[in-house]
């Protein structure tokens, strides 16, 4: 080292230990004294000069310096968050014809007309972890996770060490209350970068850069998440107060203004074939977009429309993604095994030659039934063209007839369960008056609860991400615990910490490492236990959809969840054959079926699946009330029938209207109703009946009248 340098060294070093200083104490101010003393852009210089020193002369870095410990303290564990306003999925579209549909749905709910122009805002959808900031007064003071969309975690001082959120924004810009929502991700070059440090550690590579900013953003102590490269882009709000804007393009270049990031690449369109030229344009230029994207976001732009469309449990009427297509290959069937799912539906499964679509390696795609192999005349020995989308199990779309082989094997239809040997039949179905009439196409292994494979798929289903959505158990954990004898049935998993925490098996115990560590229990066990007592409290409709009953998916399980409001008063029901009434009610809600019903029943009138319920709540489950709708309307808590043809407004428009106001649509009239609504044509007989009971009748002017009067 030279004169200079050596000079240079030195006024570097006093530098450095004056940017300490500051650094430490901004970072006082900021975190914990909640009284920063210099805006943010300044901080950053102060920040980035120390790291320039720092990595120009690394022996000068301190082994505690600030620029390493970012953010506060570290948390035991996150608080949960309740959402003001819930943070909903999106519902998906495969194809143009989809979002065709979509559009359609939209128009005939706003009773639109034909040619009528409908703005939408288009944006790639990014796959990485979903996120909401709360500014008041143009602070920030809340972040937190999605969660199960109704209740977040307190992320707060782990989202302040993303560089792309400031901590504060120009409060005469900005509402008093703003709370923005958005993504959080890393992108392409970040990752790898990510994965090279961690594999010069020794540490376990992430699989992916969704992964990695999931697990990033949930780090308990801030300082390990200042060191992750997150990135944050802003693409919708909850709360606003007050709202000064009419469309969501505004709403978007606000956020621009207050200088929150927001994708650049987000559009208005006027027209489907507008929106078609955008997708195909984005697709293109997919791979060199930087980060991980699945498809395209549509959103109704107009938001008095939105107010009306408003959305269901699960999603908002207003927006639409549009998945990229699927990616495909040809490969060749070298044989087929049979999976046993958990209603005993016996699924054909195509062992492949190993072939890579999609950056991933390919060797088993589902045949889906045996109709369809016959459908399709699949052979063993067959070439095929196989297709893979996202996370869903590969498929086998077609053979490639001209390279077919002469006296290939087909594909015998089993008699058996492969697994327990239980007799394989296809159900009779019934028709609406419970007469039987065909046979399904699906073949049912008949052994139920002694089936091995039908209990670990019920398992796999139990902590899905839709139902109790328990992290560290996955499919894989599923099968390994249930192989290992340490989980049968979902209480087990709820016993896990109890039973084995002092006497753990030998996977959860360190054979290697730190001498103090060995034969001791793992700490990813430790987070496993932790991770279960988390989800000790479930929602409502979250429990019933993780119960798997048959015919009974995620958005019926609301429905469900929101007419009994408790588990106590749905067990209550189904487990009593005398409340015929009652159960009539239920099959005349809308989206509510006899077969639901019968599935309903026919769960809750075996003693193991009821016990399964009973033992579930003893080991410590706490099931929420569904919370309804607060409203304080004349009809909140009400039933209403609507019939004939609504000539003010569309019937969805109608339903989710009263359902705002508290009330429930219900198909059928009973003594128990409490008003219908004619339109054009109503059925004469609802309306002899209802007069006969003495129920409220309206027409659709006069219905009007009433509610104007009751929301004054």
């Amino acid at each position: 080292m030279n004169i200079d340098q050596k000079i240079k060294k030195k006024d570097s070093q006093k530098e450095l230990v004056k940017l300490y200083k500051e650094l430490e104490f901004h970072n006082q101010k900021y975190h914990l004294d909640d009284d920063p003393q210099i805006s943010d852009t300044e901080f950053d210089k102060l920040f980035r000069r120390a790291t320039e020193i720092e990595k120009e002369f690394p022996e000068l870095k301190r082994k505690n310096s600030p620029t390493d410990l970012v953010g506060a303290k570290p948390l035991e564990k996150f608080n949960k968050v309740k959402h003001s306003i819930p943070m909903l999925s999106i519902q998906n579209a495969k194809d143009l014809n989809e979002v065709q549909s979509w559009i359609d749905s939209l128009s005939s709910f706003l009773m639109l007309d034909q040619n009528q122009q409908i703005e939408f805002v288009a944006e790639p959808k990014i796959d990485g972890l979903s996120a909401t900031i709360i500014y008041e007064e143009g602070k920030m003071v809340l972040g937190a996770t999605r969660g199960d969309g109704s209740y977040g975690e307190d992320v707060t001082e782990n989202l302040k060490t993303i560089v792309d959120i400031p901590k504060k924004i120009n409060e005469k810009k900005a509402p008093k209350v703003l709370e923005v929502r958005g993504e959080v991700y890393i992108s392409h070059e970040d990752f790898d970068e990510l994965n090279r440090l961690q594999e010069e550690s020794g540490k376990d590579l992430f699989k992916n850069p969704r992964n990695a900013a999931a697990g990033s953003l949930k780090q308990l102590d801030p300082m390990e998440t200042s060191k992750r490269p997150l990135r944050f882009f802003a693409y919708s709000w909850g709360r606003i107060s007050p709202l000064l804007y009419e469309k969501h393009s505004d709403i978007i270049n606000n956020f621009n203004d207050l200088g929150l990031p927001v994708n650049p690449l987000s559009t208005v369109h006027d027209s489907l074939k507008s929106l078609e030229k955008y997708y195909d344009e984005i697709l293109r230029k997919r791979i060199d977009i930087g980060y991980d994207i699945d498809g395209i976001v549509y959103k109704l732009n107009r938001l008095d429309w939105r107010e009306r469309l408003q959305s269901t449990d699960h999603h908002p009427r207003w927006a639409i993604a549009h998945k990229f297509p699927s990616e495909r290959a040809a490969s060749e069937i070298i044989d087929v095994h049979i999976q046993v799912g958990r209603t005993g539906v016996l699924t054909p499964v195509a062992r492949l030659k190993p072939v890579m679509i999609g950056g991933a390696v390919v060797s088993n795609a589902s045949l889906h039934n045996y109709e369809d192999i016959q459908k399709k005349d699949i052979r063993i020995g067959d070439k095929v063209w196989v297709q893979r989308a996202g996370d869903v199990i590969p498929q086998v779309i077609e053979v490639i007839k001209s390279k077919r082989k002469d006296s290939l094997r087909e594909i015998k239809i089993p008699e058996k369960c492969p697994v327990c040997g239980s007799p394989a039949e296809k159900e009779l179905l019934s028709d609406k008056d419970g007469k039987k009439m065909s046979y399904e196409k699906y073949i049912r292994c008949t052994g139920g609860f002694s089936c091995s494979s039908q209990a670990k798929e019920r398992l796999k289903h139990f902590v899905s991400k839709e139902a109790f959505d328990i992290d560290g158990i996955g499919e894989k954990q599923v099968n390994d615990y249930f192989d290992m004898g340490l989980i049968k049935d979902p209480i087990d998993i709820f016993s896990l910490e109890k039973k084995y925490r002092d006497n753990p098996p030998n996977i959860w115990i360190y054979t290697s490492g730190s001498k103090s560590k060995i034969n001791t229990i793992k700490d990813s066990a430790i987070k496993l236990f932790k991770a279960i007592e988390d989800k000790k409290e479930i929602k409502l409709d979250r429990f019933i959809f993780a119960l798997g009953i048959r015919h009974l998916g995620s958005s019926t399980a609301s429905l469900l969840a929101s007419h009994f409001v408790s588990l106590k008063k749905m067990v209550s029901v189904f487990s009593n054959i005398s409340l015929s009434e009652e159960l009539n009610e239920v099959k005349s809600l809308d989206g509510i079926g006899g077969k639901v019903v019968e599935s309903l029943q026919t769960f809750f009138d075996r003693t193991e699946t009821r016990n399964l319920v009973k033992n579930l709540l003893a080991s410590g489950v706490t099931v929420r009330d569904y919370e309804k709708i607060e409203s304080d309307s004349k009809i909140s808590g009400k039933r209403i029938v609507i019939t004939g043809t609504l000539s003010g407004m569309s019937r969805a428009e109608a339903k989710v209207r009263i359902e705002s106001l508290g009330a429930k649509v219900v198909s059928s009239i009973s003594k128990k109703t409490d008003f219908i609504i004619t339109g054009v044509k109503p059925t004469i007989s609802k309306v002899e009946q209802a007069n006969k009971l003495s129920i409220n009748v309206f027409d659709e002017n006069k219905w009007e009248e009433f509610l104007s009067t009751t929301e004054e």
